[in-house]
């Protein structure tokens, strides 16, 4: 008695290598995909660092201004400048249009 080999197929080694080729090449695609938005993303968040660090300073001036417009001596010289008003006991100076 003799034994029959069966026939090898090879039609189902060639879609299974056909698949594997078919899945590197859609991950390549999709790892290229991702290295793109990568960089993307990279490139806006030192865009919005900074800007970050524009708001901080902006944040920083806005603090000094507030601290010193509320010292005394920025009242007065905003009254002074601004609205003219002097001290009770000071006498004003002014030239006169006559020349």
């Amino acid at each position: 008695m003799s034994k029959r080999r069966k026939p090898r197929r090879r039609g189902g080694r060639t879609y299974v290598g056909v698949i594997i080729i078919f899945l590197v090449v859609v991950m390549a695609f999709q790892i290229t995909s991702l290295y793109r938005k990568n960089a993307a993303y990279e490139q806006q968040e030192a865009h919005l660092q900074e800007e970050l660090e524009e708001q901080q300073a902006a944040a920083e001036d806005l603090k000094t201004y507030e601290e010193r417009t509320k010292t005394d001596e920025y009242v007065e010289n905003t009254a002074r400048g601004k609205l003219g008003l002097v001290h009770d006991n000071e006498i004003v100076f002014r030239e006169s249009d006559d020349e």
